[in-house]
Protein backbone atom coordinates (compact mmCIF):
# COMPACT_ATOMS: atom_id res chain seq x y z
CA UNK A 1 0.00 0.00 0.00
CA UNK A 2 0.92 3.52 -0.80
CA UNK A 3 0.60 5.99 2.09
CA UNK A 4 -0.27 9.09 0.49
CA UNK A 5 1.30 12.23 2.03
CA UNK A 6 -0.17 15.33 2.60
CA UNK A 7 0.93 18.34 0.79
CA UNK A 8 -0.83 21.13 2.86
CA UNK A 9 -0.42 22.02 6.93
CA UNK A 10 -2.92 23.79 8.97
CA UNK A 11 -1.64 26.97 9.42
CA UNK A 12 -2.57 26.76 12.88
CA UNK A 13 -3.63 23.33 14.75
CA UNK A 14 -5.62 23.27 17.53
CA UNK A 15 -3.58 20.69 19.45
CA UNK A 16 -2.09 23.66 21.92
CA UNK A 17 -4.77 26.00 22.17
CA UNK A 18 -2.27 28.21 24.99
CA UNK A 19 -0.31 28.85 21.73
CA UNK A 20 -3.28 29.89 19.76
CA UNK A 21 -4.26 32.29 22.20
CA UNK A 22 -0.74 33.91 22.77
CA UNK A 23 -0.56 34.44 19.21
CA UNK A 24 -3.82 35.76 18.92
CA UNK A 25 -2.68 37.84 21.69
CA UNK A 26 0.52 38.97 20.40
CA UNK A 27 -0.74 39.94 16.71
CA UNK A 28 -3.60 41.75 18.62
CA UNK A 29 -1.31 43.95 20.76
CA UNK A 30 0.96 44.44 17.39
CA UNK A 31 -1.95 45.33 15.43
CA UNK A 32 -3.52 48.19 17.89
CA UNK A 33 0.07 50.03 18.18
CA UNK A 34 0.69 50.20 14.42
CA UNK A 35 -3.12 50.99 14.10
CA UNK A 36 -2.77 54.04 16.88
CA UNK A 37 0.83 55.52 15.67
CA UNK A 38 -0.74 55.59 12.20
CA UNK A 39 -3.97 57.62 13.48
CA UNK A 40 -2.14 59.75 15.51
CA UNK A 41 0.70 60.64 12.66
CA UNK A 42 0.80 64.92 11.98
CA UNK A 43 0.06 63.92 8.41
CA UNK A 44 -2.86 62.25 8.96
CA UNK A 45 -5.59 62.44 6.50
CA UNK A 46 -8.56 62.58 9.48
CA UNK A 47 -9.82 65.88 9.81
CA UNK A 48 -10.97 67.56 13.51
CA UNK A 49 -14.29 67.03 14.27
CA UNK A 50 -16.85 69.81 13.34
CA UNK A 51 -17.24 70.39 16.89
CA UNK A 52 -13.77 71.00 18.11
CA UNK A 53 -12.45 72.93 14.73
CA UNK A 54 -13.36 76.67 14.95
CA UNK A 55 -14.94 76.35 18.49
CA UNK A 56 -15.67 79.41 20.14
CA UNK A 57 -13.24 79.82 23.10
CA UNK A 58 -15.54 81.06 25.31
CA UNK A 59 -19.27 80.06 26.29
CA UNK A 60 -20.63 83.06 25.79
CA UNK A 61 -19.73 83.31 22.05
CA UNK A 62 -21.31 80.13 20.98
CA UNK A 63 -24.33 81.46 19.11
CA UNK A 64 -25.08 78.33 17.48
CA UNK A 65 -25.91 76.56 20.89
CA UNK A 66 -27.69 79.67 22.85
CA UNK A 67 -30.09 79.99 20.15
CA UNK A 68 -33.34 81.16 22.17
CA UNK A 69 -33.26 84.67 23.57
CA UNK A 70 -35.20 87.09 26.04
CA UNK A 71 -35.57 90.79 27.09
CA UNK A 72 -36.12 92.35 31.10
CA UNK A 73 -34.70 92.99 34.17
CA UNK A 74 -32.59 90.20 36.57
CA UNK A 75 -34.30 89.62 39.91
CA UNK A 76 -33.35 87.33 42.18
CA UNK A 77 -35.84 84.54 43.18
CA UNK A 78 -37.04 84.74 46.15
CA UNK A 79 -36.22 81.30 48.23
CA UNK A 80 -39.61 79.43 49.40
CA UNK A 81 -40.68 79.31 53.47
CA UNK A 82 -40.46 75.49 53.16
CA UNK A 83 -37.42 73.69 51.83
CA UNK A 84 -39.20 70.72 50.52
CA UNK A 85 -40.60 72.91 48.03
CA UNK A 86 -39.15 72.34 44.81
CA UNK A 87 -38.11 75.66 42.70
CA UNK A 88 -37.04 75.91 39.32
CA UNK A 89 -34.51 78.51 38.54
CA UNK A 90 -31.92 80.82 40.46
CA UNK A 91 -32.95 84.32 38.68
CA UNK A 92 -35.85 85.18 36.96
CA UNK A 93 -36.40 87.50 34.25
CA UNK A 94 -39.14 89.85 34.52
CA UNK A 95 -39.99 91.15 31.23
CA UNK A 96 -43.01 93.56 30.49
CA UNK A 97 -46.31 92.69 29.34
CA UNK A 98 -45.00 88.74 29.50
CA UNK A 99 -44.30 85.90 31.72
CA UNK A 100 -41.55 85.93 33.23
CA UNK A 101 -38.49 83.51 32.78
CA UNK A 102 -37.02 81.06 35.09
CA UNK A 103 -33.41 81.66 34.63
CA UNK A 104 -30.44 79.05 35.42
CA UNK A 105 -26.59 79.07 34.02
CA UNK A 106 -23.69 76.81 34.59
CA UNK A 107 -22.01 79.46 32.15
CA UNK A 108 -22.52 82.52 33.38
CA UNK A 109 -22.85 84.48 37.64
CA UNK A 110 -26.46 85.71 37.20
CA UNK A 111 -25.76 87.65 40.71
CA UNK A 112 -23.56 90.14 38.63
CA UNK A 113 -27.00 91.00 36.63
CA UNK A 114 -29.41 91.44 38.99
CA UNK A 115 -31.67 94.72 38.98
CA UNK A 116 -29.77 95.33 35.45
CA UNK A 117 -32.21 95.49 31.80
CA UNK A 118 -30.33 92.68 30.05
CA UNK A 119 -30.71 90.76 26.62
CA UNK A 120 -30.35 87.14 27.34
CA UNK A 121 -29.87 84.31 25.00
CA UNK A 122 -30.10 80.32 26.12
CA UNK A 123 -31.83 77.88 25.66
CA UNK A 124 -35.18 76.59 26.58
CA UNK A 125 -35.13 73.37 29.09
CA UNK A 126 -38.50 71.68 29.68
CA UNK A 127 -40.20 73.29 33.38
CA UNK A 128 -42.04 71.38 35.48
CA UNK A 129 -43.62 74.55 37.23
CA UNK A 130 -42.46 77.62 35.55
CA UNK A 131 -44.01 78.30 32.22
CA UNK A 132 -40.49 79.01 30.40
CA UNK A 133 -36.95 78.09 31.81
CA UNK A 134 -33.69 79.24 30.29
CA UNK A 135 -30.50 77.92 30.88
CA UNK A 136 -28.56 80.92 29.99
CA UNK A 137 -25.36 81.22 27.75
CA UNK A 138 -24.69 84.78 27.56
CA UNK A 139 -25.88 87.95 28.39
CA UNK A 140 -25.76 91.65 27.25
CA UNK A 141 -26.31 94.47 28.96
CA UNK A 142 -28.90 97.09 27.34
CA UNK A 143 -28.37 100.81 28.43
Amino acid sequence: MLMEEKITKPILSVDNPRRLLLGIVIAAIILGTLTGYILSGKNSSFQASPLSAGSAKNPQQDSRTFRDFAEGMIKIKPQPSDSSEYTEGTHSLEREGAVSVALTSSVVDLSKYEGKKVKLFGETQKALKEGWLMDVGKVEEIK
